[in-house]
C-alpha cells in the first residue's frame, strides 16, 4: 500500500460528508475483521450442516486468513490501477455476494471458495479504508478519522466468538452471512455516493507478476499440504510430499526474485535489518501459536467436552474485555517505554497463561476456566503493538508501508498456518493417549459390560485423552512464547522515525488488526 501525501488533490469534505464517510468506513471495518471472530464457535455446526469432518471445515478459516494475505501486496497496484471509489465498493459488493453464497449453499467446495473470496476482498478493504481517511480528510480533521478507524477495529475479532457463538445456537449459522449482506450493500452504496468523481489520479504501475505468481503457489502449496496433513499421515503421503516440495521451490524463488527485483511485491530485503527479521521471525510465530491454541479452544470445548457455541464464546469473552483495556494503555505506553520491554513482559505473561492452561483437568468449573483468559487479556492488548513497533524500528514513509505489507502477509500466513498444524497435533496426540487409556488397567475401563457401559466408557476416554492433548498443545505453546521473548533480547532498541504519531499508530494497526 502506498499512502497518498502527494496524492492528486481532492476538495475537502463536508463536517456531514465526513461523519457519514466515518460511520461507512467504520462499519465496513467492523464487519470484515468481526467475521474472523464469529466464524470460529460455527466451525463444528459449519461442518455438519456441509456434512463434512470438522478438520475439513478447519479450512475455511485458514484459507480465509490467507486470502487476506494476498490481498495487501496486491492492494497498491488495484488502488492506482482503479481508485479507492472502485476498489471499496466493488470490494464490499463481492464480500456480500460470497456471503449470500455461504448463507445458502450445502456444497463444501462452493462454501469454501466464498470463504476465500471474502477473505480476499475483506483484506482489500482494510488498507483502502486507511487511505480514504488519510487523503480525503482535511489535516485537521485526520486524526479524528484514524482514531474513529482504530477504535472499529479495537472489538469485532475478540467479541466475534461470544456474539457468533449466540448467533449459532439462538438462529443459526447461516444468519452471520446474511447479515453481513445487508451491511455490505450498504457500505458500498454510501462509499460510491460519497466517493464518486473524488476518486486519485489513475496509473498504470507495474505489478511484479513473478513475485505474485512466487508468493500464490509458495503459500497455496505449503498451506494445502499442511491442511490436508490433518486427515493423511502427513511424510506417509505423496499428496503431501509432492506439495510440500513445491511450496519449498516456490519460496526460494520468490526469495532470489524479490531480493533483486528493482520493485518488488514484497521488500524482503528488509530482513537485513536486525529489528525488522525479528520481529518478523517472532511475529509469525506467535500468529502462529495464538490463533492455532484459540481455534482449538473454541472448537475443541465443543466437540470434545460439549460445551455450546455461545458458552465457548463466554469463556474467552475475559480476554476480550482485558485485551481492549490493555490495548488502550499500551497505545500511551509505547511513547515513554522501550517497545522490546513491552513485548517480552507480554510473551512471558502470554506463556504464564499457556502453562496455567496447561493444567486444565476435566473436573475444572466454568469459573475456574475463565481466570486464565482474563490474565491472557491483559497481556493480548500490548502484544501484537510492541512487536510490530520493534520491526518498523527506524522506517518512515514509503519503506514503512512496504515493511507493513511484508509484516501483514507473514502474520496472517503464520494464523492460517497455525489452524491446521495445532489442530494437527491435537489430533495426533488424542489418539496416542487413547490409545494408552485403553491398553491400561485403569478404572475406567471398569464399566459394566453393557452396550450403554461401553458407549460410556468410550466417551470417558475419549474426553480424558483430549484433555491430555489440549494441556500439551498449550505447553509446546507457551514455550514456543517464551523462545520468541528471548529472541527479542537480541533487537535493537526502538527509534521512532515517523514523527507523526497517529499515523504511526494507523499504520501499526494495520499489521495489528
Amino acid at each position: 500500500m502506498t499512502l497518498p501525501r502527494n496524492a492528486h488533490a481532492v476538495s475537502p469534505l463536508g463536517t456531514g460528508m465526513v461523519l457519514l464517510l466515518n460511520l461507512v468506513i467504520g462499519l465496513g471495518h467492523f464487519l470484515v475483521l468481526f467475521n474472523t471472530g464469529a466464524y470460529l464457535p460455527m466451525i463444528p455446526h459449519v461442518a455438519g450442516s456441509l456434512g463434512v469432518n470438522p478438520d475439513f471445515a478447519d479450512w475455511t478459516q485458514a484459507d480465509f486468513f490467507l486470502a487476506m494475505a494476498f490481498a495487501f501486496p496486491t492492494s497498491p497496484w488495484l488502488l492506482h490501477r482503479w481508485g479507492e471509489m472502485r476498489i471499496l465498493t466493488a470490494a464490499f459488493v463481492m464480500f456480500a455476494l460470497a456471503s449470500g453464497v455461504c448463507a445458502v449453499t450445502n456444497h463444501y467446495d462452493v462454501f469454501l471458495t466464498a470463504r476465500i473470496v471474502q477473505g480476499y476482498v475483506g483484506g482489500l478493504s482494510i488498507p483502502v479504508s486507511l487511505q480514504i481517511i488519510l487523503r480525503h480528510y482535511h489535516p485537521q480533521r485526520r486524526n479524528i478519522g484514524l482514531g474513529l478507524w482504530g477504535i472499529a477495529a479495537l472489538t469485532p475479532f475478540t467479541l466475534g466468538p461470544v456474539i457468533g457463538g449466540w448467533i449459532t445456537d439462538t438462529i443459526g449459522w447461516r444468519w452471520l452471512f446474511y447479515v453481513n449482506i445487508p451491511i455490505a450493500i450498504t457500505v458500498a452504496l454510501v462509499s460510491l455516493i460519497l466517493l464518486f468523481e473524488r476518486e486519485m489520479e489513475h496509473r498504470h504501475p507495474p505489478l511484479d507478476w513473478r513475485g505474485l505468481i512466487f508468493l500464490v503457489i509458495a503459500l497455496a502449496a505449503g498451506e494445502s499440504a499442511l491442511n490436508i496433513g490433518e486427515i493423511l499421515s502427513w511424510w506417509r503421503s505423496h499428496v503431501i510430499i509432492f506439495l510440500g516440495i513445491i511450496g519449498l521451490i516456490a519460496l526460494l524463488l520468490l526469495v532470489i526474485a524479490e531480493w533483486y527485483t528493482p520493485h518488488p511485491l514484497l521488500d524482503l530485503r528488509l530482513l537485513k535489518r536486525r529489528n525488522f527479521l525479528i520481529g518478523s521471525v517472532v511475529l509469525f510465530f506467535t500468529a502462529l501459536f495464538f490463533q492455532g491454541s484459540i481455534a482449538i479452544y473454541i472448537v475443541g470445548f465443543q466437540l470434545v467436552m460439549g460445551y455450546s457455541a455461545w458458552m465457548v464464546g463466554l469463556l474467552i469473552l475475559p480476554m476480550a474485555i482485558f485485551s481492549k483495556i490493555s490495548f488502550i494503555l499500551t497505545q500511551r505506553l509505547l511513547n515513554h517505554m522501550d517497545a522490546r520491554i513491552l513485548a517480552i513482559i507480554s510473551l512471558t505473561g502470554f506463556a504464564a497463561a499457556s502453562f496455567w492452561v496447561s493444567s486444565y483437568n476435566h473436573p475444572a468449573s466454568f469459573t475456574e476456566l475463565l481466570w486464565p483468559q482474563a490474565f491472557v487479556g491483559i497481556f493480548l492488548g500490548s502484544l501484537f503493538p510492541s512487536i510490530i513497533a520493534i520491526a518498523l524500528s527506524g522506517l518512515s514513509g514509503p519503506s514503512e508501508i512496504r515493511g507493513t505489507v511484508l509484516l501483514n502477509v507473514l502474520r496472517l500466513s503464520g494464523q492460517a498456518m497455525g489452524i491446521p498444524l495445532i489442530a494437527t497435533l491435537f489430533d495426533r496426540r488424542m489418539i496416542f493417549h487413547a490409545h494408552f487409556l485403553v491398553a491400561g488397567k485403569s478404572s475406567i475401563a471398569d464399566l459394566p459390560d453393557t452396550l450403554i457401559g461401553h458407549i460410556r466408557t468410550a466417551a470417558l476416554i475419549k474426553q480424558h485423552a483430549a484433555m491430555l492433548a489440549f494441556n500439551e498443545v498449550f505447553y509446546i505453546a507457551a514455550w514456543g512464547f517464551l523462545m520468541g521473548a528471548g529472541l527479542l533480547l537480541l533487537s535493537k532498541p526502538v527509534v521512532y522515525a515517523e514523527p507523526d504519531i497517529r499515523l504511526r499508530r494507523a499504520i501499526e494497526e494495520l499489521v495489528d488488526l
